[in-house]
This record gives structure tokens, C-alpha cells and sequence, in this order.
């Protein structure tokens, strides 16, 4: 792999500097709105050099949801069941350090949109991981398993618990990585005894 190239690095140092812009902006205003002026303002980047990366406003929210969870608040994606509380627990405490941006992430329209594509990833991983583990399990109770499993590894449950009972997300970590572990304990009794059954 050869190295990037001066003119290379200087568009990646831009990029982040527009993500990083995004990122502030909602933050610090919970950002209802949010234009590619606002956004050209607060990372220093011209205009036309914004949307010469990102064209679009959709284009600039599904690179700047990926960055935040990816980079920023590094939330990885589940890649087992017991991954499921593994990786949500020091996310919660990644959260703490930005809870304003988390928050916004959570609750705000814009914020939603900024994270529905990592939404829908970290929902396929939960799915899958439920598949090959407790792949017995009747329907209804995959999807109502993979529904609790989803709210209680999201931000909304983050900040509903730092908001409503002044939990800090080490707190918070260990609190619904506990919940995650006892449900995930019951869905493999339940699939054993299925199989036991059969």
C-alpha cells in the first residue's frame, strides 16, 4: 500500500475538519438545522470545497453519523450475543465525554438522520447475532428479543438513564450491560429447552 499523497492527506484533514464541524454543531445547539453555510463557518473549509465532498446535505449527515459513531464516540457493532453488553458498556463511558452531541444523536430529528445508516447496521449485527445463537426461538420471540436488545444498546437508553436518574455512564454501562446479560441468559435457557423438546 503506497502512501497517500500530500494532495491525499489534505482532503482528509478537510473531511474531518467538515465532520468534526457537524459533530460541534450539533452538540452545542442540539442543531435542528443545519446548513452547508453553518457548516463551511465552523470548519474553517470554503463553501465549495464542503460540497465538493459532500454534494449533498443527506450525503453530509450519513458521512458525519458514521464518523461520530465510528471515530468519535467509537461504538462498534456487535458481533455476538454476549458482544451485544460487551461493547455497549465503554461506549456509555465514551458517551459521557460528549453527552450533548449523544443526546442530539438521540432525540433530534437531524441527529436520527445523521445515524439511521449505522442504525440499520448495528440492528442487522443484533439480528444475525440472535440467528446463529438462538436461532430456535419461536418469531415472535426473536423479534421481540431483538427489539429490547436494540433499545437497551442505543443512545436513547444512554441518555434517557444519565437524564432521568443522574446515572454517569459508568453507571449507566454497567446498568444495562446487567440487562442485556440477564435477557441474553434467557434466550439461551429458552433455546435449550426447545432443542431439548424437539
Amino acid at each position: 500500500m503506497k502512501p497517500a499523497s500530500l494532495r491525499e492527506q489534505q482532503a482528509e484533514v478537510a473531511r474531518q475538519r467538515i465532520l468534526a464541524a457537524v459533530a460541534e454543531l450539533l452538540e452545542r445547539d442540539g442543531a435542528e438545522e443545519l446548513t452547508m453555510p453553518q457548516v463551511a463557518e465552523v470548519s474553517g473549509i470554503s463553501l465549495r470545497t464542503v460540497y465538493r465532498y459532500y454534494p449533498t446535505r443527506e450525503q453530509l449527515l450519513e458521512a458525519a453519523g458514521r464518523w461520530i459513531g465510528a471515530e468519535l464516540l467509537r461504538q462498534g457493532y456487535p458481533q455476538s450475543l454476549d458482544d451485544v453488553a460487551d461493547t455497549f458498556e465503554p461506549a456509555c463511558r465514551e458517551f459521557d465525554r460528549h453527552p450533548g452531541l449523544v443526546r442530539a444523536m438521540a432525540l433530534s430529528q437531524l441527529g436520527r438522520q445523521a445515524r439511521q445508516r449505522r442504525r440499520n447496521e448495528r440492528l442487522r449485527a443484533i439480528r444475525k447475532a440472535l440467528e446463529e445463537e438462538v436461532g430456535g426461538l419461536s418469531e415472535r420471540e426473536r423479534r421481540q428479543a431483538e427489539a429490547v436488545l436494540a433499545y437497551l444498546h442505543n443512545m436513547l437508553a444512554y441518555t434517557t438513564l444519565r437524564e432521568e436518574h443522574d446515572l454517569s455512564g459508568e453507571e449507566i454501562g454497567a446498568a444495562l450491560g446487567w440487562a442485556i446479560r440477564t435477557l441474553v441468559a434467557d434466550l439461551r435457557r429458552r433455546h435449550e429447552t426447545r432443542k431439548e423438546t424437539r
